[in-house]
């Protein structure tokens, strides 16, 4: 990662299980515990951007947890496979029942 004080910023391409090639670019700052993720699809140039709120990086920097859109994500780097494997998993909760 490259950083600067406390800004750093990655970017990476990823592959996903269909072979579909896509950028990834994430910018996190840890002081502030924030940050934006940007994914850019090959095909049709398609960008998605979201921003990170509470951020938490792990002790050995290859998970990062944050909030984004409602959910709670989750970005994890295996580096132990060729090519490196990362997986993101968002979870959302959505309130069932509303008792008033």
């Amino acid at each position: 990662m490259a950083h600067t004080a406390s800004i750093q910023q990655m970017t990476l391409q990823v592959h996903d299980t269909e072979g579909h090639t896509y950028s990834v670019f994430i910018r996190v700052d840890e002081k502030a515990a924030q940050g934006t993720l940007m994914i850019t699809g090959s095909a049709a140039g398609e960008r998605r951007q979201y921003e990170l709120t509470q951020l938490q990086k792990s002790r050995s920097g290859k998970i990062l947890g944050f909030k984004s859109s409602g959910a709670t994500v989750t970005l994890t780097i295996e580096d132990t496979h060729t090519p490196p494997r990362l997986h993101l998993v968002a979870r959302v909760f959505v309130p069932v029942v509303d008792i008033t």
